[in-house]
């Protein structure tokens, strides 16, 4: 934890200013301590370098976290490789709009203080942190943060902190920019979570976010009967399942068949078209994500990533439009793809 943080971070019971009692710390990095509030003296552990706010110990809460905090421990290595971290960025760009690198890097020069709500295991930090004007301040509930502080920790403007985006310690109207990319929809309830995180957005403000969206009706039936299922499974159940959706995603893959759909099927949610029947299958029936590029550990990584969490709520884009305008949030970019909603507004 780099100690120019302190002058941000408040209690988030009730926002009073924090007192660090250090342990173990360098000349400018605390490695292990404690933050107390100053008012209702409620007492955060700083360990391993990161300031640890997580309160919330329901069961649901923890389920969901585990599940995060499992996959990352088997599968950070591969997702900090090079080619997914480069396949992610050419992915969020064109889901959010942005032509090229340069315009976004260009966004983010007029941004102070940003939020990357959700981080995981570094690698959005690492890309909002491209204007060393700006200081980015990457939470995660999970253990991950613990992969994404060794791997970006010496990051001057970056700060790794492990907390709940639903009990967040800043001040509000704090950020000019946040960022929460594949993350609201794990939380308890995707809607409110989201209007808590607008609470801590400037004036003038920018927030993007993307949920997923709501797949074909007998997918949709499906993902919830296996769901009801694995979401009570142990995580070493849940790998198993995960390495056979891969397996049969894998398959599916290799066939490189296509399928041509000559008119629309509204009652299956289908469209005309061409499809790979992989993907075919994938978006209308089953979850059973295969890698393009081979790699057999990232695909079951990705399955585990959808099987197991506690929540994974799909949304439909009326009812996200309507969360950005009963905030008097202005749209400034939307898009839908098959897999989710990517939205970027202003607040007024």
């Amino acid at each position: 934890m780099k100690i120019s943080i302190l002058e941000y971070l408040v209690c988030p019971s009730c926002r009073s200013k924090l007192k660090l009692k250090s342990k173990s710390k360098s000349k400018n990095e605390i490695y292990e301590g404690n933050l107390i509030c100053t008012k209702c003296n409620d007492k955060f552990k700083i360990s391993k370098g990161i300031p640890r706010f997580v309160v919330d110990i329901t069961k649901d809460f923890v389920r969901t976290e585990m599940a995060f905090s499992e996959k990352w421990k088997t599968h950070h290595t591969n997702h900090h490789a090079k080619d997914w971290i480069e396949w992610q960025k050419k992915w969020f760009l064109d889901r959010f709009d942005w032509k090229s690198i340069k315009p976004f890097n260009t966004f983010l020069k007029s941004k102070e203080f940003i939020l990357d709500a959700g981080t995981g295991i570094g690698n959005s930090a690492k890309m909002l942190s491209v204007n060393n004007s700006s200081t980015v301040f990457a939470l995660d509930a999970s253990d991950s943060i613990d992969f994404a502080y060794k791997k970006y920790g010496k990051s001057k403007n970056i700060h790794f902190i492990q907390a709940d985006i639903r009990q967040l310690p800043f001040k509000k109207s704090f950020f000019d920019y946040i960022f929460s990319d594949q993350v609201l929809h794990h939380t308890k309830n995707t809607a409110t979570s989201f209007k808590y995180l607008t609470k801590f957005l400037q004036k003038k403000g920018h927030i993007s976010i993307y949920v997923y969206n709501k797949k074909a009706p007998v997918r949709e039936y499906v993902d919830d009967y296996i769901r009801q299922r694995t979401i009570k499974m142990s995580v070493a159940e849940c790998t198993e399942f995960s390495k056979d959706m891969a397996h049969l995603g894998k398959a599916l893959s290799k066939l490189k068949k296509k399928i041509t759909i000559s008119k629309d099927i509204p009652l299956l949610g289908v469209k005309s078209g061409t499809y790979d029947v992989q993907r075919f299958i994938y978006w209308h029936f089953l979850k059973c994500f295969w890698d393009e590029s081979d790699n057999f550990d990232r695909s079951v990584g990705v399955n585990f990533d959808w099987y197991y969490p506690k929540f994974a709520y799909r949304h439909t884009p009326s009812e996200v439009k309507k969360w950005y305008r009963d905030l008097k949030i202005k749209i400034i970019t939307f898009k839908e793809i098959e897999s989710g909603i990517s939205v970027t507004g202003q607040k007024k």
